[in-house]
């Protein structure tokens, strides 16, 4: 027993069935010696190239995993450090391995049937916070994030094998054939380099920073274009490349400077305050489309409700009863499609696709099942999901919003 080294592995994933094409979105692995000391750990997000599913459980989100290297590009480091240990361990650890049974499939490699050490069917207890509060032991960060519920899990495991020095007795991996796959070495991209990475200026920002020369003022058409060229730009909520692009060109031609830059950033978030006050609330999804627009636009989020204040004390200065101001329509009678799993909530409830579906239509539009050349508008909860109903649209040029300005737009009222 001296010698065992126990990988302890957690997954988190898109869904719940690897059958039916679910991915693995993260992996940890904690290594330990039978007394639970730490020999190393691995984690890392995963690229799944697809949708998240529902992230409100990972709390992955498909701007964490754009800068994530996809599961072939750590297959060889994660066969690696498994095939060197003589115990795998998890709980409920059969998810996990059937998980990672069919990331290697789909790279045309096959895992041997092997031998797990189960802390959940040890122990008969389900769920891992429950487990670790009855044996006494800290679980260190946030559930269903997979490094955190390694750890635990190796608490676990340690425990056991304190009170049953036989344990691994059943589980060691002896005579295993491993499959041969080289360890490329790919830097791991964790949930903190993700939050790093979206904390940063946005990146067309820096660019027009670093190209600015002139101090003039540009003629206030020019402003005016520049605002329409954001509102088209964040209509689905994201910046692309060629967007980005676009912005620079824009900025730099029409020759706008860093004031009138920031001024039109600062004006654009007021004129989205206006519009989320003008029924007299603003609910928790226009909030959210609010922070995340005023993120994109390199703007100090924690002004937030001091802008708010500020567009409610111009609609007020204006004898506008918010309450009586009504929604318009703007795309009525245009075919629509919905993909991921929405944010925007009904009576504080997650909306369901029926639900989508059934306003949608009540508004005057009609709901497609599939993304066409004849599509309209795809509905997006992430903007940056990369599912592939999303691909075929950016494709197709296909108009993509977020739920929060679709249903805005639709003149459908959601928290």
């Amino acid at each position: 027993m001296p010698t065992d080294r126990i990988a302890v592995i957690d997954v988190e994933t898109t869904g719940l069935s690897p059958w039916r094409n679910d991915r693995v979105v993260e992996i940890a692995i904690v290594v330990i010696s039978p007394d639970g000391m730490v020999q190393s750990e691995y984690d890392t997000l995963v690229n799944p190239n697809r949708d998240l599913g529902p992230t409100r459980i990972h709390r992955i989100s498909a701007a964490d995993v754009l800068r994530a290297p996809a599961f072939t590009d750590v297959a060889g480091d994660v066969l690696e450090i498994l095939t060197s240990v003589s115990v795998i361990a998890g709980h409920n650890v059969s998810f996990d391995k059937n998980f990672l049974v069919k990331e290697y499939e789909r790279i045309g490699v096959s895992i041997p049937d092997i031998p797990l050490l189960c802390t959940c069917h040890l122990f008969g207890r389900s769920n891992l916070e429950a487990c670790c509060a009855e044996l006494g032991i800290a679980f260190d960060g946030m559930p269903h994030r997979a490094l955190s519920d390694a750890r635990a899990t190796a608490g676990i495991v340690r425990f056991l094998c304190a009170d049953d020095p036989a344990v691994f007795d059943d589980h060691r991996l002896t005579n295993v054939s491993w499959p041969s796959l080289p360890a490329l070495g790919t830097p791991c991209f964790r949930r903190e380099q993700a939050q790093e990475a979206q904390d940063k200026p946005p990146r067309f920002l820096q660019r027009i920073v670093g190209n600015i020369h002139h101090d003039v003022e540009a003629a206030s058409p020019n402003v005016l274009a520049y605002m329409a060229l954001i509102d088209r730009v964040l209509e689905d909520r994201t910046i692309d490349a060629s967007e980005e692009d676009a912005l620079v060109d824009a900025a730099l031609h029409w020759q706008l400077s860093s004031a009138q830059l920031k001024a039109a950033h600062t004006q654009y978030i007021q004129s989205l305050a206006v519009i989320a006050l003008a029924d007299g609330v603003v609910t928790d999804s226009e909030r959210r489309d609010l922070h995340l627009v005023a993120k994109l636009l390199g703007q100090d989020v924690s002004t937030l409700d001091s802008v708010l204040e500020s567009a409610a004390a111009q609609l007020a200065s204006a004898h506008i009863a918010p309450a009586s101001a009504p929604n318009e329509n703007t795309i009525r009678g245009q075919r629509v499609c919905f993909t991921g799993e929405l944010l925007s909530m009904l009576n504080g409830h997650p909306m369901t696709r029926d639900t989508a579906t059934t306003l949608a239509t009540q508004a005057g539009l009609t709901v497609a099942s599939s993304v066409t050349k004849k599509l309209d508008i795809l509905v997006v909860a992430d903007p940056n999901t990369q599912s592939g109903k999303a691909k075929k649209a950016r494709n197709y040029g296909v108009r993509i919003l977020s739920d929060a300005v679709f249903w805005r737009m639709a003149g459908v009222s959601v928290d």
